[in-house]
């Protein structure tokens, strides 16, 4: 009876819905005009479902939900007719009427298509069928065959090193006899010859300069290839000359810092750069601005550092336009003497930024988190960035955080060793010095930790930055009875001492090509290591350093029998930590179109404790659960490995998640999103004796990961994206392997309030 009565609401909504799309889709359509149904591709007599092409298409049909329901199109159907700002109007889609013209410029793009790729004699023509107010157009195209290179030759110019440089290119080319014709590869190809040819100094040369001349045989589909390159062509007296490519050689470099046409200006020379400002005094470093300038006098032009010199100036964050230009300034027979001008626009240097996220359980309560920062970007007139941010978070039942971080970033490399100017010569470098302060307030303890990093930062180029900090250390105070800690994850820790120092060193590697191609589908990947404690215990022995104690001064061993070795600090002997931890975080964004796209993220990772302590510090150790991580549970909230739900909040050494998210468009600057988020957190059994149900096993692991299931909503309000998510725990270890789908009510759910994705 059930199957039955399914059937009947499938088929009544079938019906419904049918009689709305009936009803509403001539609503504003007139006389002899067609409501586009469909768009067909026919290649070659076979029907295709090519998304290239469907996207040379001028015009596509209303946008249907399940492909059959024209939701936005029915929408817009409720509006009354004469109002052009009716709310009906607003969100929805007015329908797609045929438009002939548009159908034979499509016909013809696609026709382009196909001769660019080879097929020369390829023809494209379309149809309309027509059935009441619809209309069907079908698209067929004979693409006949696939042309082939044949002769390639360079003609000669009047520059013998140009020649030498394109013959170099196409050495290693696509461009080969034998191989396809590909307007798209030309094209590439021109661009390709064009920066080895500027890079080497000749710095009025593009791709426009270069052009392909094609001699096509009919009879056995081949192509010939003649590459061109034009002269520099100048008027004089109404006659056109035509003179050979130069070189350009840098004479003379100038930096203009905020320049006004009509206000005075003075100069400053420093380093051989010329510096023109206005008023009496400059409020600039000007080492800092010189050493991001790697053209130096008498130096050839090159493409490449004029790029990296944008890049260089950009990443100081403190000027709003930058502008280079190349004058003449004198000419030879083979080279032109070039200034170079720059042209810095100051923007604010004061800035201000806030983050928020919620989240809410029924039987987990409610929690929020917030952060606000202000930020001056020329603190010392160095460009240097100063940063001071609050963080505090409150999850309403007597658990509080309060933070402030204090960071400096440098635009330079500040280091004893001689290798600084090969760095900034080639790196975007950067020093970061920051201080934090935190307070975590439980009922059971309060923690306070203050910690000091000195780093660096650089990049190689535009898709991979690295970050090394040598000397980091973090002091962490316990105040609270040792007696009230046996039932939190901390126990391990806080049993045998209350205060601990942890010295460590790090360094991140991340590969990200979204901005430095154009590619639709795009990769994210993040390597981090961190070292503590190991320098210090190697000194331990041969320094004497004093072993911790208890009060009736009998040493207090490790699990293993070994002791651990104490620093004095403040009149209080404070253990230090010895541990490495290591993760990968690895993401993949699947465009699909402009309106849908997929999104995979995988996470891994280790904390092994050994040597001076058995444990890796809590706020050191991985997390489940939260806005940005399993989405069914809060943050801190899913349970170690098969350990049983409580009030703590639990850490691992161990973590695997991966989360797999379907992101769409529901109406303008509303997004959706529906998602699976699946992975654990464990103990290591050589850092945990004691509960055996957080231990890593590999022969049952899979049995222990904790899945979700859920949907958001995103708004994107230009500057910054506001996200709501709901995730549902299907699948909780510690019940068994089954799916739980009973779970998918809201009852159980778990709501994610944050800004921005997820990742």
């Amino acid at each position: 009876m059930q199957a039955l009565s399914k059937i009947k609401n499938i088929v009544l909504f079938v019906v419904i819905s049918s009689s709305l799309v009936n009803c509403s889709s001539s609503k504003y359509i007139g006389d002899h005009q067609f409501l586009l149904s469909k768009n067909i591709l026919i290649e070659n007599g076979e029907k295709k479902n090519i998304k290239e092409l469907s996207a040379l298409i001028k015009q596509q049909p209303n946008k249907k939900i399940l492909g059959v329901i024209p939701l936005y199109l029915i929408v817009y159907n409720l509006s009354k007719e004469g109002k052009d700002n009716n709310y009906f109007k607003k969100i929805g889609e007015p329908p797609v009427l045929l438009n002939h013209r548009l159908a034979r410029k499509s016909s013809t793009q696609i026709e382009l298509y196909y001769k660019n790729r080879g097929y020369l004699d390829a023809i494209a023509k379309y149809n309309v069928k027509k059935h009441k107010n619809k209309a069907r157009v079908t698209y067929s195209i004979i693409s006949g065959k696939k042309y082939t290179l044949d002769n390639i030759k360079v003609s000669p110019t009047k520059n013998k090193n140009i020649e030498l440089l394109i013959d170099d290119v196409l050495k290693n080319s696509k461009i080969q006899k034998g191989n396809s014709y590909n307007f798209k590869e030309l094209e590439e190809e021109r661009i390709r010859i064009s920066d080895r040819i500027q890079n080497k100094g000749f710095y009025q040369f593009n791709k426009e300069f270069i052009y392909f001349l094609a001699d096509t045989n009919q009879l056995n589909h081949t192509v010939d290839l003649n590459l061109i390159v034009k002269n520099v062509e100048t008027e004089e007296l109404g006659n056109i000359i035509k003179q050979p490519h130069k070189i350009g050689v840098i004479g003379e470099l100038n930096i203009y810092l905020d320049h006004q046409d009509s206000i005075p200006t003075n100069t400053l020379k420093f380093k051989e750069i010329n510096f023109i400002y206005h008023g009496d005094k400059q409020t600039f470093n000007l080492n800092r601005i010189s050493e991001k300038i790697i053209l130096k006098k008498g130096m050839h032009y090159n493409k490449n550092l004029v790029k990296k010199i944008y890049e260089s100036l950009s990443e100081l964050k403190n000027f709003k336009k930058i502008d280079i230009q190349f004058r003449e300034i004198s000419s030879a027979l083979k080279t032109s003497n070039l200034s170079v001008d720059i042209y810095l626009k100051t923007g604010k240097k004061i800035a201000y930024s806030i983050e928020a996220e919620a989240t809410s359980n029924p039987t987990l309560n409610e929690g929020v988190s917030i952060a606000a920062s202000i930020s001056h970007y020329n603190i010392f007139k160095g460009s240097e960035h100063l940063q001071l941010t609050y963080k505090g978070s409150n999850n309403f039942n007597n658990i509080n955080e309060n933070g402030m971080v204090l960071n400096l970033t440098i635009p330079s490399l500040i280091s004893p060793i001689k290798f600084k100017k090969v760095m900034n010569k080639n790196y975007r470098t950067s020093t970061v010095l920051s201080l934090v302060v935190s307070k975590q307030e439980r009922p059971e303890f309060t923690r306070n930790t203050i910690t000091g990093n000195f780093g660096y930062q650089w990049k190689t180029n535009l898709s991979q930055v690295h970050k090394l900090s040598p000397f980091t250390i973090s002091y962490v105070n316990f105040e609270g009875d040792s007696t009230d800690l046996s039932q939190i994850s901390e126990y391990l820790i806080a049993k045998n001492y209350s205060n601990h120092l942890i010295p460590s060193s790090s360094y991140t590697f991340s590969f990200s090509n979204l901005n430095s191609t154009k590619l639709k589908n795009h990769t994210f990947f993040k390597f981090y290591i961190e070292s503590s404690g190991s320098i210090l215990n190697a000194l331990a022995k041969p320094l004497n350093f004093n072993k911790l104690k208890d009060d009736t001064g009998t040493e207090i061993l490790q699990d293993n029998g070994k002791p651990s070795y104490t620093l004095k600090l403040w009149n209080n002997e404070n253990i230090f930590t010895q541990y490495i931890k290591t993760s990968l975080d690895y993401r993949y964004y699947l465009q699909i179109d402009k309106k849908n796209n997929i999104a995979v993220r995988v996470i891994g990772g280790i904390a092994y404790a050994f040597g001076n302590t058995n444990q890796v510090p809590f706020h050191k150790k991985f997390s489940a659960g939260g806005p940005n991580d399993l989405r069914g549970w809060r943050a801190y909230k899913r349970p170690t490995g098969m350990q049983l739900t409580t009030d703590t909040l639990y850490t691992g050494g161990v973590k695997l998640l991966t989360s797999l998210e379907y992101r769409f468009s529901v109406i303008k600057k509303l997004k959706g999103a529906v998602f699976m988020d699946a992975g654990n957190i464990w103990e290591l059994e050589a850092n945990n004796a004691i509960h055996e149900a957080a231990n890593f096993n590999w022969s049952d692991f899979t049995s222990e990961i904790a899945i979700d299931v859920g949907f958001g909503l995103r708004y994107d309000f230009q500057y910054f994206i506001l996200r709501t998510d709901i995730g549902f725990p299907v699948r909780e270890p510690n019940f068994g392997t089954e799916m739980r789908w009973d779970k998918l009510n809201f009852k159980d759910s778990q709501l994610n309030i944050g800004l921005g994705y997820p990742f």
